[in-house]
């Protein structure tokens, strides 16, 4: 399942947008070429050929819904989105949908009108965007309008587009300073990632610094001086922010400052090094941040917590976290949050001022932090929701390190409008993110950040009949503010074809896709409290399966299972989401881990949902011949093939891979030897192996024989094939501890936590089809 091909050009097999009939696998290797239509690393469709029917629609029971990552990372194969200027006039809009002009506008009369392909609605085009047309509809001036030529494309948002004047977004780094935060090796990696950030910081670049404890700690810049000044502010049930922004925020690239900022976060670490103080107020903290933010245009506050709040405003109290089981009335209570009216208030007034919250959460080995009411403002305003439980420097040094350089350095957009436009006979029926739509208009939501990372699902249901048309339109237009300060529209518009043959709906249809809107609807409905998320999902598995079984496979033999070609997995990932541990019943899974892992899944990138649902294993030892050698193509090398996710597949006497699309994972089994170790890493023990591994790249190489480097090199070519995602850090996994019994758990396709085995849920699957039949 999923077995990735070798890449057999930089960038990999090239596509164009306008030519494939169902978009390559979100897994694949590829480069998209804009040619009228949104490039499907930004939009998605569960169906590629749109039903005109209503009633075939119902009849096929699957879900018609679009994925939108509006702000994906290109490669650089791939070309830049381009930026078009009209000035205070605007782009052109549809006068009665408001759709924005795009590749798939019809031209009458000389040029002088134009028909939206949205709405069907006839427009006269206004004197400054008139051109003549020629003998076949088309604008004289095509090539010199990438708006008529590409699917995706920035306009310059007019003045009248936004109430706010948009500024440069800045950032607050807010960092608790606890004794556990500081002894934990937790303060002092994030103080040595910013620094070894500043050289990758683009202008322009300004932030502010606070940390706290029983207190909060202020730090201003002045320029001429050789160190910041601290300022303290003891008051944590009104706090306030006790100096200028002016002196707050800080230029790090700027020469009056670099040195300041580089002594500052090179000496923290140590002045806090002897503190005894165990009281958290990081509602306090979170309270000064917003309003320092709002005062100066909004922007990005990133908190780091160690431990619960305790102290101060938006103290929380320690909920017992029992082990919970899905089913029970404390698990549901546990998914909502304390000082509900505080977090609240701080998720309006930073929605109203276009400041974004995420959070890094880093709690001791079995210790609650409250992940429900930490993560509420994040959720709200488009922030991350980054949680390391039992921070250790060693194994999650790694994956911080890189989540915090992605989070800070990436190109987000920043107080964000966001509206998806359907075709005539198409609606929005509900929306599918970590944050709310609004409550009148499903189809519309406004989030203070969205991240390259954030995606949105639309689950679309039809309006009326749609005839008379080979093709509906989806546009998705989003105000924003991008890091420079500009306002502007980011627009997609992406065509489908209509079909009023059931088979084509099916035939069409894409796994991963319809797998991604599943797994988000089980999610929502499990953090609303929701109890039957998995038997609503195995109904909507059991639905499909049996409309192709009855429409377009009735010749068959009665009792066998028939599944359609572009759905032969579905039984397999549902089996597989139910045993997932955002969703297992049973008490080896704390509230706070639980709710990080369905906030996860709600914010679920295409990308990673096929990997993440059914993990790739490849056996690392023995190595197949070619496997981690190079190719003729750039850095890659060859991939060893994959082998099912089953504890049957795993030898005693192996060591293999795990991928899931967050974490690579060198599973050492328990027969392998210290001689073969010593053999192929020059130590005996796993321990040793992960030290090994742990080291830098540079030094990581050295004295390695050339098994451990193909190893490594294997490593690196999933990385690679991964570049639009986050960096997914690798530990070595070794029999007999907790790692171990969390990675067997995700062995999907075996018995865990009282679900069927696949073959058996597959039994179960075609028993509940064929009783539909009967």
């Amino acid at each position: 399942v999923g077995q990735a091909g070798t890449v057999k050009e930089e960038g990999g097999k090239r596509y164009e947008s306008n030519k494939y009939t169902v978009p390559p696998p979100a897994t694949q290797v590829a480069t998209v070429s804009d040619r009228g239509s949104a490039s499907c690393e930004f939009m998605r469709c569960s169906v590629n050929q749109v039903p005109a029917y209503p009633s075939t629609a119902n009849t096929a029971h699957v879900p018609i819904a679009v994925i939108c990552q509006p702000f994906a990372e290109l490669t650089e194969f791939e070309e830049p989105v381009p930026v078009v200027d009209y000035g205070e006039q605007g782009p052109l809009r549809c006068t009665r949908c408001k759709a924005y002009v795009n590749p798939h506008f019809t031209w009458h009369t000389q040029g002088k009108e134009a028909t939206c392909n949205l709405c069907t609605q006839r427009i006269e085009v206004p004197d400054e965007y008139y051109c003549g047309i020629d003998d076949r509809g088309r604008r004289r001036d095509l090539g010199e309008r990438p708006e008529l030529q590409r699917g995706t494309v920035d306009y310059v948002a007019p003045r009248d587009y936004s109430d706010m004047v948009p500024g440069v977004p800045t950032v607050a780094l807010v960092v608790e300073a606890t004794r556990h935060s500081v002894h934990s090796g937790f303060l002092p990696q994030v103080f040595w990632t910013l620094r070894a950030l500043l050289s990758f910081m683009e202008q322009p670049t300004r932030f502010a610094i606070i940390t706290f404890d029983h207190a909060l700690h202020f730090y201003a810049f002045y320029p001429n001086v050789s160190e910041s000044r601290w300022v303290t502010v003891s008051d944590i049930e009104e706090p306030f922010v006790p100096c200028s922004s002016a002196a707050l925020f800080v230029d790090p690239l700027h020469d009056s400052f670099r040195g300041q900022v580089d002594a500052l976060f090179r000496d923290l670490p140590a002045q806090f090094e002897g503190t005894s103080s165990t009281q958290s107020a990081g509602g306090a903290a979170l309270r000064a941040a917003v309003d320092l933010l709002s005062s100066s245009g909004g922007g990005h506050v990133l908190m780091f917590q160690a431990s619960l709040q305790t102290t101060g405003i938006g103290a929380l109290r320690f909920r017992d976290d029992i082990r919970l089981s899905l089913k029970t009335e404390d698990g549901a209570a546990l998914f909502q949050p304390q000082q509900g009216p505080f977090f609240d208030a701080v998720a309006a007034d930073c929605l109203q001022h276009g400041v974004a919250v995420s959070v890094v959460l880093a709690p001791a080995v079995g210790v609650y932090i409250d992940v429900a009411s930490l993560s509420l403002v994040p959720r709200r305003t488009g922030g991350e929701i980054i949680f390391l439980p039992g921070y250790d420097p060693g194994v999650d040094g790694e994956r911080l390190h890189y989540d915090l350089s992605r989070t800070i350095v990436q190109r987000a957009a920043y107080s964000c409008v966001l509206k998806l436009r359907c075709s005539k006979g198409l609606a929005v029926e509900t929306m599918l993110a970590t944050w709310e739509p609004e409550v009148i208009d499903p189809s519309t939501f406004h989030v203070s950040r969205l991240s390259v990372d954030a995606t949105c699902n639309f689950v679309l249901t039809h309006s009326e009949r749609i005839e008379g048309q080979k093709h509906v339109y989806m546009q998705v237009a989003c105000l924003h503010t991008d890091r420079h300060g500009r306002r502007l529209i980011r627009v997609h518009t992406l065509q489908l074809a209509v079909t009023s043959s059931l088979s084509n709906v099916f035939r069409y249809t894409e796994i991963d896709t319809v797998t991604n809107v599943l797994i988000k609807q089980a999610a929502a409905a499990a953090l609303s409290g929701q109890g039957n998320f998995k038997d609503k999902m195995s109904k909507a598995c059991v639905d499909m399966l049996h409309a192709y079984r009855a429409n377009c496979a009735s010749m068959t033999s009665a009792g066998q299972l028939i599944l359609p070609e572009s759905l032969k997995l579905l039984p397999l990932y549902v089996s597989s989401i139910r045993k997932m541990p955002a969703f297992r019943s049973g008490s080896d899974i704390r509230a706070d881990d639980r709710l990080a892992a369905l906030i996860r899944v709600l914010g679920l990138p295409m990308s990673l949902t096929a990997p993440l649902v059914y993990p790739r294993i490849y056996t690392m030892m023995p190595l197949p011949e070619r496997a981690g050698q190079k190719t003729d193509v750039g850095d890659n090398v060859h991939m060893p093939p994959t082998i099912a996710c089953s504890r049957d597949k795993l030898a005693l006497d192996r060591i293999y891979l795990i991928d899931n699309g967050i974490q690579l994972r060198l599973y050492i089994r328990e027969e392998v030897t210290a001689a073969r170790l010593q053999e192929i890493f020059g130590v005996s023990t796993a321990a040793q192996v992960a030290e090994i591994l742990a080291k830098p790249e540079d030094d990581q190489f050295q004295d390695l024989s050339d098994e451990a480097l193909r190893i490594v090199a294997i490593c690196w070519q999933v990385r690679r094939e991964r570049t639009r995602v986050p960096w997914q850090p690798l530990t070595v996994v070794s029999t007999g501890t907790p790692e171990e019994a969390k990675l067997l758990a995700t062995i999907c396709e075996d018995r865990v936590a009282g679900e069927m085995n696949y073959v058996d849920f597959l039994c179960h699957i075609h028993k509940l089809v064929q009783s539909k039949q009967d």
